[in-house]
């Protein structure tokens, strides 16, 4: 899992402060979101998945982590379409592996900028 800061630096004109403060943000957002996501999988509730995960995909932009956008970008094609619960159900799964990686690899970047 790779972290691509190249495009919050560019949004933040590179002021290190306001990237760390959108980091700290980012870290404690992205755990709410996914759990949100979960419990819309969860309740089968297709249309709560799809909104949840359009609500996440920005986060993940600025942050660079790609892999998991991708992920979450499915999740809300499930969502909108239709899709099965068991599908919904092998993304979450995927996407919590991936929550649990990049978490750690988030903050550890965020530290550089302390």
């Amino acid at each position: 899992m790779n972290i691509d800061l190249s495009y919050l630096e560019d949004i933040t004109g590179g002021d290190k402060e306001m990237m760390l403060e959108m980091l700290t943000l980012f870290i404690e957002d992205i755990p709410v979101q996914v759990e949100l996501i979960r419990i819309a999988v969860e309740e089968k509730n297709m249309k709560a998945l799809s909104t949840e995960s359009h609500k996440l995909k920005p986060a993940l932009q600025y942050v660079g982590f790609n892999e998991m956008y991708e992920l979450v970008k499915k999740l809300e094609v499930v969502g909108k379409s239709g899709g099965t619960p068991e599908q919904a159900e092998k993304l979450m799964r995927a996407l919590t592996q991936q929550t649990k990686e990049s978490l750690p690899l988030l903050k550890k970047t965020a530290e550089k900028f302390s």
